[in-house]
């Protein structure tokens, strides 16, 4: 999968999972806690989203803020355990 048609995807399962009141095009590629004010629980919820949408699951060592604060990160994430079915390292 393209890294950007997963990080549209990502976009979307976002405005979804925490239902923003934005357009998934407004989502910005770095900074989301910030940026939509994020907190716990809204995190996690995504996550699950995240989950479900791609069919992975995303080991508890590699949950962080910087996973969730950057798409470019959280797709290459995604990506790679599509890829492989199996854990992946966590991101650089």
């Amino acid at each position: 999968m393209e890294p950007e048609e997963t990080k549209a995807r990502l976009r979307k399962v976002l405005v979804d999972s925490l239902e923003l009141s934005l357009e998934p095009s407004e989502v910005p590629d770095k900074g989301l806690v910030q940026a939509l004010g994020l907190d716990s629980i809204n995190t996690i919820e995504f996550l699950i989203w995240v989950e479900s949408e791609f069919g992975v699951e995303i080991a508890d060592e590699d949950l962080s803020i910087k996973l969730i604060d950057d798409l470019d990160l959280l797709a290459e994430y995604v990506n790679s355990r599509v890829q492989k079915g199996e854990p992946a390292n966590e991101p650089a």
